[in-house]
């Protein structure tokens, strides 16, 4: 069996990403959609007013329900309001989306505390079906992937302790999804370096347990400065650190077990897995949520490049699946 088999073993969860009120021009629009994928996201350009008849704070917003299966934009589980507290369907064949003001004000996943239906701006909302269960501001969303590049990441100019991810991404599990790199697209690999790095500062955290990951090419370890800096911390701090890639130029004076081979799961895999030690783990107070589940149950991503530069895969922390993903990676790679 290949990653790529065990990718087909995991079922997918189905998710929507609807951006409202959006105020800047094309160039937010065009990062976003380079981001997510071509049709991964929707974009309402109508200003939000609440209905001035009824005071209800109803807003309106014309938007579709995009399936995220094969773009990229996910949600995992958590509490959310159900569709009938939080958004209606007009009977019209246009299909209106309207938002709740005050439900969206009680949900604690959503960065809204206003009372304003027009201050309702430049929100990313996450819906699993008919609930909301995330949300984040388009400035969260630029301050994680839309204005910043892979340099960040490749140079150490953004170290671990800089990796904070908006719910809209700490989310981003469960779904299978479908990027597409250089030169298709100049941004969407970015998804799959903030998920690695926020694995990477987990396991680095935890200072314990196992982390596995792949390069494809062992040389981009010492080729990068910023990656060999990670998993020099992340080794120092005592974590089992394994190293897979194609041997082209294995990297020296590195407190990690190298494995490197030529077969598929080398080659054309993307993978960083952290598996905690078995037993209660310790959480430092002031990690977030995501931090600590990770810690205490372990994360992991891995996809595969179906064709030339399009990359199929998954992340999660369920814990079974990381297991198995952990379990499959220690066995035949």
């Amino acid at each position: 069996m290949a990653l790529e088999q065990l990718l087909d073993r995991f079922d997918g969860v189905e998710r929507s990403i609807v951006v409202v009120n959006r105020t800047d021009p094309d160039p937010v629009l065009n990062m976003l959609t380079d981001t997510f994928g071509e049709n991964a996201v929707e974009v309402a350009d109508e200003n939000l007013a609440g209905d001035a008849d009824t005071g209800s704070g109803r807003v309106g917003v014309r938007s579709d329900r995009i399936d995220a299966r094969s773009d990229g934009a996910a949600v995992a589980g958590g509490a959310g309001l159900s569709a009938e507290r939080l958004t209606m369907r007009s009977a019209d064949a246009d299909e209106e989306l309207a938002i709740d003001i005050d439900a969206l004000r009680r949900n604690d996943a959503v960065p809204f505390d206003g009372d304003d239906p027009e201050s309702v701006e430049n929100l990313v909302l996450l819906i699993e079906g008919d609930e909301v269960v995330a949300g984040s501001t388009l400035s969260e969303l630029g301050d994680a992937v839309l204005f910043v590049n892979s340099d960040l990441y490749v140079t150490g100019s953004r170290t671990l302790d800089d990796v904070d991810l908006p719910s809209v991404i700490s989310r981003l599990s469960d779904t299978t999804f479908t990027l597409r790199g250089y030169p298709e697209s100049n941004r969407q690999k970015l998804l799959l370096i903030t998920i690695s790095r926020f694995i990477e500062r987990t396991a680095w955290m935890a200072g314990d347990g196992t982390l596995r990951s792949s390069f494809q090419r062992l040389s981009r370890i010492d080729d990068e400065a910023g990656t060999r800096e990670v998993y020099e911390s992340v080794a120092d701090a005592g974590v089992d650190t394994h190293l897979y890639g194609v041997p082209d130029d294995v990297p020296r004076g590195l407190d990690a077990v190298i494995h490197g081979g030529e077969k598929r799961d080398f080659i054309r895999s993307w993978f960083v897995v952290y598996r905690p030690p078995a037993g209660p783990q310790s959480v430092v107070d002031d990690a977030g949520p995501d931090l600590k589940r990770g810690i205490e149950g372990g994360v992991g991503l891995f996809a595969v490049e179906a064709e030339p530069r399009v990359w199929r895969g998954m992340w999660t922390f369920d814990t079974g699946r990381v297991r198995a993903l952990n379990r499959y990676i220690e066995r035949n790679l």
